[in-house]
């Protein structure tokens, strides 16, 4: 009998919504929900990881390719929008961003081994990005090689329901990516 064994990169996002004072107004983890495993091991639905995500991630393994990390630099950014069109491996932008990308503060954890997870977290709030006004209900997140929008990105996830962010009266909205590498099943 010929065993087949996989490697795999699964993403975990979780959105935290916070008023002015810091209480939580709205608390979610997205793609991890047993609904959304099953769709995924069907074949019916990505990981949110694009094509560019799985290239770069190759890239890094193999120093001939980029040695210095030039050209797939670390994934630093987290950018936020209100678009709905579902995720496509071929998205590159996503498809309605709000606000100014944000550089996230980058941590290993332990999912399954030790440090088998890259963590990103960033913060949205007007206080931080003052192009953030009135009411948005945020859809999507992106994670990205750079600040400027002519950089490709690593994930796009869009979920409903939205985040509703008021950002005129103090919210702030806390995105945490995880991006776990494991042995498929």
């Amino acid at each position: 009998m010929k065993r087949k064994e996989l490697f795999g990169i699964t993403d975990t996002i979780e959105t935290i919504v916070r008023d002015k004072n810091g209480n939580i107004k709205s608390r979610r983890i997205i793609n991890n929900s047993l609904w959304d495993r099953i769709l995924r091991k069907l074949g019916l639905k990505h990981n949110s990881m694009t094509n560019d995500g799985f290239a770069q991630n190759a890239a890094w393994i193999l120093k001939d390719i980029d040695a210095d990390h030039s050209t797939y630099v670390n994934c630093d950014w987290i950018s936020i929008g209100t678009g709905t069109t579902a995720a496509d491996p071929a998205d590159h932008q996503l498809e309605t961003p709000k606000g100014i990308r944000q550089a996230g503060t980058g941590t290993r954890i332990t999912t399954t081994v030790t440090n088998d997870t890259a963590q990103l977290v960033a913060t949205f709030s007007q206080a931080i990005d003052e192009t953030l006004t009135g009411t948005d209900n945020i859809t999507e997140i992106g994670m990205f090689w750079h600040v400027s929008n002519d950089h490709a990105m690593l994930l796009r996830q869009v979920y409903s329901p939205a985040d509703v962010c008021n950002w005129d009266q103090g919210d702030s909205l806390q995105v945490t990516v995880k991006v776990q590498c494991k042995q498929g099943a």
